[in-house]
């Protein structure tokens, strides 16, 4: 399963490549975000990859297909994670697929071209990183003084507890770059009080962290659960363990 999502990313990259070096039309989805010729073709090469498994598949870019809820595997997939940054030409972009069995994620893969890093993880065998040739095993780090936040959608509520929590803020735009400074140790915490949030937005974060040893909870102690409606209430919060209760005992504070 893993090289096939490997090859999956892979292939889709050099596709959306050859498409972000020249001139390309904008259109507007229903949800008002926006798509490229680069999404469509991403989205068709990944899935026709993952179909060899005949796994069912959730995409940000195709209509949900509900039959997917009596799966016990589900492919989840964002083709093309941070289309508003493909367009401005900001390199601010990446490919997202992962594996979920019964609800939990047991893979994630991610491409960045930018830095021409591959990221992934198996449940039970830790959260690597392919880089140059090397294959190097990402671990905790227990620095905890760095939290990302939304650049688009962070809310008050953040905003206070960080000043509670003396925590340094971060502003971060599409979720490969939260990744990245996570797993690369240039930040320890991150949450989030979008109440819009799908399943494509956090399933693959969670894995890559939680392989490293790190904490993936909602704000009720809950572990996220996938393969569900669409969209969570109980907003998320990531952290590497150190600020995690207090995280969200502050979080609690604030809401009753």
């Amino acid at each position: 399963m893993l090289e096939i999502a490997k090859n999956a990313a892979l292939n889709a990259w050099k596709e959306i490549m050859k498409i972000y070096s020249g001139e390309f039309d904008t259109e507007i989805k229903e949800d008002n975000s926006p798509m490229t010729i680069a999404d469509r073709i991403a989205n068709e090469l990944i899935i026709k990859e993952l179909e060899k498994t005949n796994i069912k598949i959730l995409s940000e870019e195709n209509k949900d297909n509900l039959e997917r809820l009596n799966s016990e595997y589900l492919w989840i997939i964002d083709p093309l994670d941070g289309t508003k940054d493909f367009i401005n030409k900001t390199w601010e972009f990446s490919i997202m697929i992962w594996l979920v069995k019964n609800g939990v994620p047991i893979l994630w893969v991610v491409y960045v071209p930018e830095t021409n890093k591959l990221y992934y993880a198996e449940k039970w065998k830790w959260t690597y990183l392919e880089y140059e040739w090397k294959k190097i095993k990402l671990k905790i780090n227990k620095n905890n003084n760095i939290i990302l936040i939304s650049r688009n959608h962070t809310t008050n509520i953040e905003l206070k507890l960080i000043d509670k929590l003396w925590l340094e803020s971060k502003l971060c735009w599409s979720s490969w770059i939260k990744l990245w400074l996570i797993a690369e140790w240039k930040a320890w915490n991150y949450i989030n009080l979008y109440r819009t949030f799908s399943e494509w937005d956090t399933c693959a974060p969670e894995i890559i962290l939680t392989e490293a040893w790190w904490k993936v909870t909602d704000t009720e102690w809950n572990n996220l659960v996938y393969n569900k409606k669409l969209n969570y209430h109980n907003w998320c919060v990531w952290t590497n363990g150190i600020n995690h209760d207090k995280i969200l005992n502050k979080l609690k504070i604030n809401n009753d």
